[in-house]
């Protein structure tokens, strides 16, 4: 059974090479969210999330299987977006960074972490759950739509290091 928690200090290392096993593993894959390790997502992005109190984690058996930052912050490009509810962020989720540790994908930890995304979301009043998933991430786009994410609009955005990159945004409404 996965326990989700808000992760602490003491998690930092294990976040952070969570991540980095992951990007390792799937870097020669057709579909993934193409991070690169040190880029996006660098080690200050997970020790911010967690010193904010944004980054939550999915524990087995007293392991770090899974990983997501929550806040309320928009992504760049989000302010032009015709979103299915007009809200402002203090009252919307923007989810990013959602990983399942190399090893335990294809057991249902996403779905299992982000239905804990909107048990918090429920808890707080939130009145949507908004994310932008990279283009050909097909994997992610279809967990995204099994949990009733709609498909709002495409952006393209400088993504950092990365140059300019193409998103897909969805929202699930609470």
């Amino acid at each position: 059974m996965v326990i989700f928690r808000k992760a602490n200090n003491d998690d930092t290392n294990t976040v952070i090479n969570l991540y980095e096993e992951l990007i390792n593993a799937i870097k020669n894959n057709e579909h993934t969210p193409q991070w690169e390790y040190g880029v996006y997502p660098k080690d200050k992005n997970i020790i911010e999330a967690i010193e904010n109190e944004e980054l939550y984690v999915g524990v087995i058996d007293e392991e770090i299987v899974s990983s997501v930052v929550i806040n309320h912050k928009a992504n760049k490009g989000y302010e032009n977006i015709q979103w299915k509810i007009d809200e402002d962020y203090e009252n919307v989720y923007v989810v990013r960074l959602v990983a399942v540790k190399h090893g335990h994908e294809n057991k249902g930890i996403a779905q299992k972490m982000l239905k804990y995304v909107f048990d918090l979301a429920k808890e707080k009043s939130i009145k949507s759950v908004r994310l932008s998933i990279i283009e050909n991430n097909v994997p992610a786009e279809r967990v995204y739509k099994k949990l009733a994410f709609e498909y709002v609009d495409t952006i393209s955005v400088k993504a950092d290091e990365r140059g300019l990159k193409t998103f897909n945004l969805y929202e699930k409404l609470i």
